[in-house]
């Protein structure tokens, strides 16, 4: 169940709150043409860092590279491919119906890095989205009792250098509040619970 909360939630950051800007920045994503016949063996092949259900599974060392290279200041970019499979086993069988045809889905995002700027950029449903940020923080929890990983990493973009996980994390569940902190998750690496 957690898996698919944290899938939709990112699927959802993902969706909204969005800039538009019709600048590709390294030009890793394809046209709208072609990004619909793209397969997750083909962001493999082509060297994307993926990450399927919201966990790393391929390309760690091109993202260790490009963290690297961030930390040097080197100017340097990255693809990120999210990809989405539907568990229809921890909900309800009415949302699954509702929501099947929607996967698998597979989301491409280009992670460029200028040497002061990161900028991440998406295409989606024919629109180009272009979010600019200071700080590519690494960020590493335990899961508590109740969650079902053990261990989690996750790298954020945000302008604010000071912020912490736990200030992004209340934002996000009291966003209504103002308490919402401008950031993406662009990595995550979760060690699940047997």
């Amino acid at each position: 169940m957690y898996r698919i909360l944290v899938s939709i939630v990112l699927c959802i950051l993902l969706l909204t709150s969005c800039n538009k800007n019709i600048n590709n920045p390294a030009g890793l994503i394809p046209d709208e043409k072609k990004l619909q016949d793209y397969s997750l063996e083909q962001v493999k092949d082509e060297g994307f860092v993926v990450f399927e259900n919201s966990s790393i599974t391929s390309g760690q060392f091109v993202w260790n590279e490009f963290v690297e290279n961030t930390v040097k200041g080197i100017a340097c970019n990255v693809g990120l491919a999210f990809y989405y499979t539907l568990d229809g086993q921890n909900i309800s069988p009415e949302y699954y119906e509702e929501i099947k045809d929607d996967y698998p889905c597979l989301f491409l995002q280009d992670l460029n890095f200028d040497g002061e700027i990161y900028t991440l950029f998406s295409r989606e449903e024919g629109e180009e989205y272009i979010y600019k940020y200071k700080y590519l923080k690494r960020f590493e929890e335990k899961g508590s009792q109740t969650a079902a990983f053990s261990w989690c990493v996750r790298y954020v973009l945000v302008n604010d250098d000071n912020v912490t996980l736990g200030q992004i994390t209340r934002g996000e569940l009291s966003s209504q509040s103002g308490a919402w902190i401008d950031h993406k998750v662009v990595y995550s690496k979760y060690l699940y619970k047997d």
